[in-house]
């Protein structure tokens, strides 16, 4: 089971998540692949926690979500 972070009521897994994903939008933007704003549904957030989870960088999960398909 994942520990709680006492400072906010999420578990260490929730917040490494969104660590990532804050990263991962950073990379996007600083790299061109995305221009703010940027609205994520719940089909896009299940896609990147999907990257998160088979441990792809922030670069490399912008690379694979805004990046063209081969």
């Amino acid at each position: 089971m994942d520990d709680i972070a006492p400072e906010d009521g999420l578990s260490q897994y929730e917040t490494n998540l969104r660590r990532w994903m804050s990263r991962w939008y950073d990379h996007a933007v600083a790299e061109g692949l995305v221009r703010p704003p940027f609205l994520l549904d719940d089909a896009k957030a299940e896609r990147l926690e999907g990257y998160f989870a088979a441990g792809l960088t922030p670069s490399e999960g912008a690379q694979a979500f805004f990046g063209r398909a081969h």
